[in-house]
């Protein structure tokens, strides 16, 4: 009598089932490597991305920089002439401002004043967008470095 689940080769049956294993464990083998290689490519795209972001950064900061610049020394300018206006009254031969001009450079004084408060401002305010262009300048010059280095340690553990 046959038994209904007798195999009449055990052997061929073992051997099938240890196959189907060492398949099985390379396919995990070989996927877990894809995988690790498929992390790596997905890293060093984000700290690219996160590169071209800080280098964006940086060149917006010193394009907004070279316009405030200008526009500061412009300003300057202006106080400058501002300056030679009020000092235009002013005779030290004749001890002073002439009484007759005497109202136009009170006036003349006070715009010059006025617009030495506002320099400080802008030239506090340049300076500080200064600080913050660097630091963007720096942010980007670091995550470079530590880009290459990235790289260099993945080609290192690839050897």
């Amino acid at each position: 009598m046959d038994r209904p689940f007798h195999d009449p080769c055990p052997m061929k049956r073992t051997l099938m089932v240890m196959g189907a294993l060492a398949l099985l464990i390379l396919a995990g083998l070989a996927g877990g490597s894809i995988l690790e290689r498929n992390r790596r490519v997905a890293e060093m795209q984000a700290l690219r991305a996160a590169l071209d972001q800080a280098r964006f950064s940086a060149d917006s900061c010193k394009v907004a920089l070279s316009w405030e610049e200008r526009g500061f020394l412009e300003f300057d300018r202006m106080v400058d002439s501002l300056r030679a206006e009020m000092e235009s009254y002013e005779d030290p031969h004749r001890g002073g401002v002439p009484q007759a001009e005497y109202e136009a450079y009170l006036e003349s004084f006070e715009r010059y004043n006025d617009s030495v408060a506002a320099w400080q401002a802008r030239a506090d305010s340049l300076r500080a967008m200064e600080a913050a262009c660097r630091a963007l300048v720096e942010a980007h010059n670091y995550l470079g470095d530590s880009i290459r280095r990235r790289q260099e340690a993945l080609r290192s553990e690839s050897r």
